[in-house]
C-alpha cells in the first residue's frame, strides 16, 4: 500500500486529469460562433465536433478496464494522456470541419481511456474506507473544469483565437504525463478474458450510426429518409448486440445487469433526463451570442455559475436524500429542472446580467442534485463483483445521452427555424421554443421515477 504522501500525489494526478478532460468538454461551447466563421460553416453544423468527442468517449469507455488489466494501468494511463495531448494540438491546427471532427474523435479516445483508468487507479490506491473522501476531493477539483471552461473559452476566443482553446491543454498534459511517469506505481498486467471483438464492433458501430443518424436529422442538406434509414440500421446493430451478449460469457457491455430494478431505472432516467437538457451548454451560448449579441467572453462568464451551483449542491445533496429519500428527491427535482429550463425563456436583451447568473446558478444546483441522485442509486442493488461492469454501462450511457442531447437541441433549432424564420436566421424566439420543448421532455421523465419504492437506495445513504 502506498505511503500517505504517495497517495496524495496520485490523487493530484487523477484530479488534474479529470480537470483537463472536464474543461475540454465545455471550453468549446462559447467558441462555436467564432469557430463557425473561421471554418466557414453554420454554427449548428459544429455540433458534430461536440458529438464526435462525446461519442468517442462512449464507444471506447467499455474497453478501458480491459486494456488497463491487459497492458498495465500505468502504461495505458500514460498512453491515454499522450493521445489526448497530441490530438489537442491537432484540433488547434484544424483547417476544416471534418479535420476537426477527426481530431476530436481521437481526442475522445484518449479521454475514454484517461478517466476510467484514473478512477481505477484511485480504487486500487485507497482502502475502501478512504475511497469516498478521496473520490469527493477529486470530483470537486474536476468540477472546476465546467466552471472555468466557458470562461476560458470566452476569454481566449475574444482576445486571441479559438485555436488556443485546444492548445491550453498542451502544458497541462505534459505536466501530468511527467507526474504520472514519475510517481505512479508500475503494476504488472493481469490475466484477462478474451476481448469481445464482435460485441465491441456491434455496440460501437450501432452507437456511431445512431448518433450520426440523429445528428443528420437536423441537417438541411441531408435527406430525411436517409437519416431514418441510418437510425434503423443502428437499431438493428444494437439489437444484434443485445442478442449476442446473451450468449457471451464476457460481453463488452453486460446488459444482464439491467435485471436489477434500481440499476435499470437509473440507466433509463440518466438517458432520458440527460437527453432532454444535456444539450443546454450548447444551446445557451448560441442564444446569448447569436441572438442577443453577447461577446464570447461575457457568454462564458454567464455560464460559469452553472459549475458554481454544481459545487454548492454537493454540500446538501446527501442530507436531502437522507430526509426525503431517492424517490421524492428525483420526482421533485426533475420537475424543478423543467421549470429551470423554462426560465431561460425570460432572457432577452434587457435582462439584467445578475439575473442571468442567478438562472444559470439555479440550473447548476438542480443538475448536480439530479446527477448525484441518479448515479448513486445505480449501485444500490449491484453485487460487488459486478461494480466495474456497472460503472462501464453508466459511463457509456451518460456519454451517449449527452451526445444525443446536443443532437436533439440542434434538431429543435432547425425545426423551429423552418417554422419561424424561413431564412434560417437564429432569432431568439427559436431558442425560446427549444427551451420550452426540452423543459416539457424533462418533466415527462418524472414518470420513470414512479417505478421507485420509497425505501429504494436507503443502503446507499446509510453507507455514506
Amino acid at each position: 500500500m502506498p505511503s500517505s504522501s504517495a497517495k496524495h500525489l496520485i490523487q493530484r494526478i487523477v484530479s488534474l486529469t479529470m480537470f483537463m478532460e472536464s474543461i475540454d468538454t465545455t471550453i468549446i461551447n462559447t467558441a462555436i460562433p467564432a469557430m463557425s466563421k473561421s471554418l466557414g460553416v453554420n454554427p449548428i453544423d459544429l455540433k458534430i465536433a461536440l458529438i464526435s468527442y462525446l461519442l468517442s468517449l462512449a464507444v471506447f469507455i467499455p474497453i478501458s478496464g480491459w486494456l488497463a488489466d491487459k497492458f498495465g494501468v500505468k502504461r495505458v494511463f500514460l498512453t491515454a494522456l499522450g493521445i489526448f495531448t497530441l490530438s489537442s494540438l491537432w484540433c488547434g491546427f484544424a483547417s476544416t470541419l471534418w479535420e476537426l471532427v477527426i481530431a476530436r474523435t481521437i481526442q475522445g479516445f484518449g479521454g475514454a481511456l484517461m478517466m476510467p483508468v484514473g478512477r481505477l487507479i484511485l480504487v486500487r490506491t485507497f482502502a475502501r474506507h478512504e475511497l469516498i473522501n478521496a473520490t469527493n476531493r477529486v470530483v470537486m477539483i474536476g468540477a472546476l473544469g465546467p466552471m472555468l471552461g466557458p470562461v476560458l473559452g470566452g476569454v481566449i476566443t475574444h482576445n486571441f483565437s479559438w485555436r488556443w482553446i485546444f492548445w491550453v491543454n498542451i502544458p497541462v498534459g505534459i505536466g501530468v504525463i511527467w507526474l504520472a511517469w514519475r510517481y505512479l506505481i508500475n503494476e504488472a498486467p493481469r490475466i484477462v478474458h478474451p476481448l469481445d471483438k464482435s460485441g465491441f464492433f456491434l455496440f460501437g458501430s450501432g452507437l456511431a450510426a445512431l448518433t450520426f443518424g440523429l445528428s443528420a436529422l437536423s441537417e438541411s442538406s441531408f435527406h430525411f429518409t436517409m437519416s431514418l434509414f441510418i437510425i434503423v440500421i443502428a437499431i438493428i446493430l444494437l439489437g444484434l448486440y443485445s442478442w449476442h451478449s446473451h450468449y457471451k460469457t464476457h460481453p463488452i457491455i453486460n446488459i444482464s445487469l439491467l435485471q436489477f430494478r434500481t440499476f435499470r431505472i437509473s440507466v433509463l432516467s440518466n438517458f432520458c433526463v440527460r437527453l432532454s437538457f444535456g444539450g443546454t451548454p450548447f444551446l445557451l451560448p448560441l442564444l446569448l451570442q447569436i441572438s442577443l449579441g453577447y461577446t464570447p467572453q461575457l457568454s462564458g462568464l454567464l455560464l460559469a455559475p452553472i459549475a458554481l451551483g454544481i459545487m454548492a449542491a454537493k454540500t446538501f445533496t446527501q442530507p436531502l436524500l437522507k430526509k426525503l429519500g431517492y424517490k421524492n428527491i428525483l420526482f421533485i427535482n426533475t420537475i424543478l429542472l423543467g421549470f429551470s429550463l423554462w426560465s431561460f425563456i425570460l432572457i432577452n436583451a434587457q435582462t439584467s446580467l445578475y439575473f442571468v447568473c442567478l438562472l444559470t446558478f439555479i440550473f447548476g444546483i438542480l443538475s448536480s442534485i439530479q446527477y448525484s441522485s441518479m448515479n448513486s442509486l445505480a449501485y444500490a442493488e449491484i453485487p460487488s463483483d459486478n461494480l466495474s461492469a456497472a460503472t462501464s454501462i453508466m459511463s457509456a450511457n451518460q456519454q451517449i445521452a449527452q451526445s444525443f442531447g446536443v443532437a436533439l437541441c440542434a434538431m429543435l433549432i432547425r425545426y423551429f427555424s423552418a417554422k419561424i424564420s424561413p431564412a434560417l436566421l437564429l432569432e431568439k424566439t427559436i431558442f425560446y421554443h427549444s427551451f420550452f420543448t426540452i423543459g416539457v421532455i424533462t418533466m415527462c421523465s418524472t414518470l420513470i421515477f414512479t417505478r421507485l419504492l420509497v425505501t429504494d437506495g436507503r443502503q446507499m445513504i446509510d453507507k455514506n
